[in-house]
This record gives structure tokens, sequence and C-alpha cells, in this order.
């Protein structure tokens, strides 16, 4: 009884096998039929786009920008790669303030003027002048008066003056509270020039200055100069021997003639 059960099942699933792999012949068949029947006719597909010959350029074409400025989806954008306040062949004046902050007996500080003359925008020459004022720091009299130090010897600087070559190293643009871009430039300055102290006695000196300005307008800027000078000078016991001073300046600067628009 059992043998007879297990037959029929297996003579079931085979037929069922049988037909699923007739129905998949005929439908093979059947594609098999179709395409033998377009062969037949030949038939040709009509396409939408067509090319014809004058569609075919001949030569490269010049594009043409002109639609992109008033495209809504441009307005956004703007382009600020120019520079904003062009040096090349313009001459320049300064006038600010400097301190000495590494003056460790006096308080020096003064006007600083300087005049330039850029053949590029990275080059130029540059005539500088600082007038000095000093008053003796507490320490100065702490010496003389507590440890019994002569100090007539210590003097302060009156004057500095020379020339040097000014070289722009970075260009670039700066955000102000992300509501207006502000153009700025690196330099760096190298020159010589003359020391004078509160005595009269002139040094010569070479100096290297770092510096940057930003641009307010088109010929006017707000300039920042740490100058770094090397001179000789004479000690508390009146030798000399050789010293520095740090300059920091803050200076409003022109440029003129007007620029050359682009």
């Amino acid at each position: 009884m059992k043998q007879t059960i297990i037959l029929f099942i297996i003579g079931c699933l085979s037929f069922n096998v049988l037909a699923q792999q007739a129905e998949s012949t005929a439908s093979e068949d059947q594609d098999i039929d179709v395409v033998e029947h377009l062969l037949e006719k030949d038939i040709k597909y009509d396409f939408k786009y067509k090319p014809t010959k004058k569609s075919i350029l001949k030569t490269p074409q010049k594009a043409d920008y002109k639609g992109i400025q008033s495209e809504s989806s441009y307005a956004d954008f703007a382009i600020i790669q120019r520079n904003f306040m062009p040096k090349s062949e313009r001459f320049s004046v300064s006038l600010g303030g400097s301190l000495l902050p590494t003056d460790v007996y006096y308080r020096s500080f003064g006007l600083n003027l300087k005049l330039g003359y850029h053949f590029t925008e990275t080059w130029g020459v540059e005539l500088f002048n600082y007038s000095l004022s000093s008053s003796a720091r507490s320490e100065v009299n702490d010496l003389e008066n507590k440890q019994a130090v002569s100090v007539k010897n210590l003097v302060s600087l009156k004057s500095f003056y020379g020339a040097n070559v000014y070289f722009t190293s970075i260009y670039g643009k700066t955000s102000v509270f992300n509501s207006k871009i502000v153009p700025f430039e690196i330099y760096q300055t190298l020159g010589v020039g003359k020391i004078v102290n509160q005595k009269g006695e002139e040094s010569s000196a070479v100096q290297l200055g770092l510096g940057e300005i930003f641009s307010l307008g088109r010929s006017s800027g707000l300039r920042t100069d740490l100058t770094w000078a090397f001179y000789k000078t004479n000690n508390i016991q009146g030798q000399s021997q050789a010293s520095n001073s740090l300059f920091l300046s803050v200076s409003y600067s022109l440029f003129f003639p007007e620029p050359i628009y682009r």
C-alpha cells in the first residue's frame, strides 16, 4: 500500500515537471516565431531624433556665456579673485604710531612716516622715518637710587630712518563677522638705516620687517608692521655692543594716482 502511494506521488510530480517544460518550450518557440516574422517583414523603426547634415558642425563653435548673467541660479556668485587695491606703478604714503615693547629701561613711542613706490604688485621700495619720545621706567630709578648703579650711559632711541625693499608674498581675503569681505596683503621688508639716540649719537642698522595691510578702499588701507632693527649701542658700562630693537606700528596708508580699473 505504501509503495503504491509513493509511486502515485512521484508520478504526479513528474507530470507537473513535464507540463512546465512543455509550456516553457512553447513560449520560447513563440518568441522565436515573432523574431523570424520581424526579420521576414524587414520592419524598419522610425527613430524620433534623426541626425541631419545641418546639425553636424564641421568646425567647433565659440561658446556663448552671455546668458549665464541672466540666470537666477548664479545670483549668489561673485568674482573675488582680482586684487581689490592694485599697487602697480602707484605711490604710497603711510602715517601712524609706533612703540618699542621690548625696551627694558625706557618707554619709547612716537610717530612713523613711510613713502613708497610699487613697481609691480609684488615688488616696491620704501623710505621710512621713526620719531620717538622716551621716558625712564621705574627700573632705571631703582638702579640709581637703591643699588647706586650709574645709569648715565643708558640712552634711549630718538629716531630711526632709512630705506627698504618691499616684497608682497601673500594676497587674500577675509570675512568680518560674516558680513563683509576685506582684502589683505602680507609683506616682508629688508633694509638699512641709521639709529639716533637721545645723545645724538648715530649708528648703522639693518632692519627686517613683517607687515599686513587691510584694504579699506581702492586707494586706502590700514597697515600693521613689526620691524626688527639690529645696530650697535653703548651698554650700562659705556661699552659698545650689539643691540636690537623691536618696533610695533599701526598706520593709515594712501595710494595714488587712481588705479586702472579692470
